[in-house]
């Protein structure tokens, strides 16, 4: 068992570098915060109980085409996902959301089903988080209170020797109402390693012409000073020929097709 503490304003980038960059990435009751740190996942499945939710967040990323969406209860999704069918579980700010002996379950099937990591984030211990009145927002200003109470507490004994733990004791400065409370309450980030770290198959790429693939390819696959020493001689070849390096990919000026530069 690996434990690191940290302040709250360096918590998310001391996570950030424990988790790994993968392709498949399961979220499980994101709310409307889906995952912040795989930034380019090949496909992103969020689940969560609450329609409304899914429909804040697919407003939010547009039509972007990794997102998928399931709207219904995490245990009624989970168990149709085959045995190592994704590569990270993500359960941010939910697990305390579920019955001690449910998150349990939820922690036993994200093992069974991820290749990779399970990540969670929970309160340190009990956090009270009530929404009895059915006409009681929740934080966000929606009519998601039921999902939103808190039934369960974490500590790091509960996850067990194999997992990894970043702990922030002063991240959680608003209570249930969003007031300031006068003692900040600590944060727990639990991160299970089920397999050794590899390079990710696919990419997300921002520029999709061939050129751009190709070149990602090249550095991906030199060593940095091979891929450095060809695209400087192929800048010089494109200087010479009365080209800039940086002309995008397609006709150049003369209506022919021009060579694609680094």
């Amino acid at each position: 068992m690996s434990v690191t503490y940290v302040g709250r304003i360096e918590a998310l980038e001391a996570v950030g570098r424990k988790v790994e960059d993968v392709e498949v990435v399961l979220d499980l009751g994101p709310g409307i915060c889906p995952q912040p740190f795989v930034k380019k996942p090949y496909v992103h499945i969020c689940v969560d109980a609450h329609r409304p939710y899914l429909e804040r967040i697919k407003r939010d990323v547009g039509d972007d085409p990794k997102y998928v969406f399931i709207n219904a209860p995490w245990d009624q999704v989970i168990g149709m996902f085959p045995d190592k069918s994704v590569d990270t579980v993500f359960a941010l700010d939910f697990i305390e959301h579920l019955e001690k002996q449910d998150g349990l379950r939820m922690l036993r099937e994200a093992e069974r089903v991820a290749r990779r990591q399970i990540v969670v984030f929970t309160p340190h211990g009990f956090f009270p988080q009530t929404y009895d009145d059915p006409e009681k927002e929740d934080r966000w200003g929606m009519d998601g209170g039921y999902w939103q109470t808190h039934r369960s507490g974490w500590e790091i004994e509960d996850f067990g020797e194999q997992w990894e733990f970043v702990i922030s004791p002063d991240y959680i400065t608003l209570d249930e109402h969003n007031h300031e409370m006068e003692q900040p309450m600590g944060a727990i980030w639990a991160i299970r390693n089920l397999s050794a770290a590899a390079e990710r198959r696919y990419h997300v790429m921002e520029d999709k012409s061939a050129w751009a693939y190709f070149k990602e390819t090249l550095e991906r696959g030199l060593p940095p000073a091979a891929f450095n020493g060809m695209r400087s001689a192929w800048g010089t070849v494109l200087r010479a020929a009365g080209r800039q390096p940086d002309v995008p990919r397609g006709k150049d000026a003369g209506g022919e097709s021009g060579s694609h530069p680094a």
